[in-house]
């Protein structure tokens, strides 16, 4: 019988735990090295009167497919509010994107705007000299090219309108909630959800054109159409990607307001264009 002196019974005993350990490490770094899948970063834009509250039902669907999911507030808007002013306008909000990569040191980004986000995007790529986004997504946008603004697209009364609230530093209230089943589709229970979070925003996100040419960077471009809002002007605006080669065309069936009222089919017609 061989005889162990305390220091010998010591040393192993660490070595047969040590062993005992090597099979499950080596498993944990297979495990890893076959599901750790490298996701582009995902950053998701609001619309008009909304917030970053818009996509709450969406981030947790995209993170349990593996992606890292960011949003923001846009000025004035959502949790920033208490910041509104007449000052701001959509060059701002293109800086609160551009703001938003860098001081979060995100790269090669897919950016979803929704709606008037889709102005916030074509500012945002227009003027992103150090190249973070990598993938626009206009979701059932506004799809405006430089020298244009949102209220451009909008009968001549209605520019007017914003022209004259603009040069007054108003602010222009949300549409009024008995619109809204008809032009987002949020009705009953998200309606009521929604309703305590939306603000008035500044004219000048209307009437301010964007500065730069948000199509010429080498970047891939998607424009998804929620085919159960029937407004003509985002046909208008899926129409025209349809017959240009530096977009991707796709329908989501869902009403404009989407990414509220069913969440899993934004996921699914998301993480079909990624």
């Amino acid at each position: 019988m061989v005889k162990l002196t305390r220091r010998k019974a010591i040393i192993t005993g660490i070595g047969a735990v040590t062993a005992s350990m090597i099979p499950s490490i080596q498993g944990y770094a297979r495990n890893e090295s076959t599901s750790n899948v490298k996701h582009q970063p995902i950053v998701l834009v609001h619309g008009a009167w909304h917030g970053a509250w818009a996509w709450v039902k969406l981030i947790p669907l995209l993170q349990g497919a593996g992606y890292s999911v960011t949003t923001l507030d846009l000025s004035g808007l959502g949790a920033n509010s208490h910041r509104q002013s007449p000052e701001i306008g959509l060059h701002i909000h293109g800086l609160d994107v551009l703001n938003h990569l860098f001081f979060n040191d995100i790269r090669d980004a897919v950016v979803v705007a929704h709606s008037y986000g889709g102005a916030v995007l074509s500012q945002a790529v227009a003027g992103d000299k150090e190249e973070r986004i990598s993938h626009a997504i206009y979701l059932d946008a506004f799809l405006p090219g430089e020298g244009e603004s949102v209220a451009g697209f909008q009968d001549q009364e209605t520019q007017n309108h914003f022209k004259a609230a603009a040069e007054a530093g108003k602010m222009v209230p949300p549409r009024a909630p008995e619109t809204w089943e008809k032009v987002w589709g949020l009705k009953g229970e998200d309606a009521l959800w929604s309703a305590p979070r939306m603000r008035p925003m500044s004219a000048r996100c209307f009437t301010e054109v964007v500065q730069g040419d948000p199509f010429k960077s080498d970047i891939r471009r998607t424009y998804m159409r929620c085919i159960q809002n029937k407004n003509p002007l985002f046909d208008s605006f899926s129409d025209k990607t349809k017959k240009d080669n530096r977009f991707t065309q796709t329908d989501v069936d869902g009403h404009h307001n989407v990414m509220v009222i069913d969440p899993v089919e934004m996921r699914d017609a998301l993480l079909a264009v990624l």
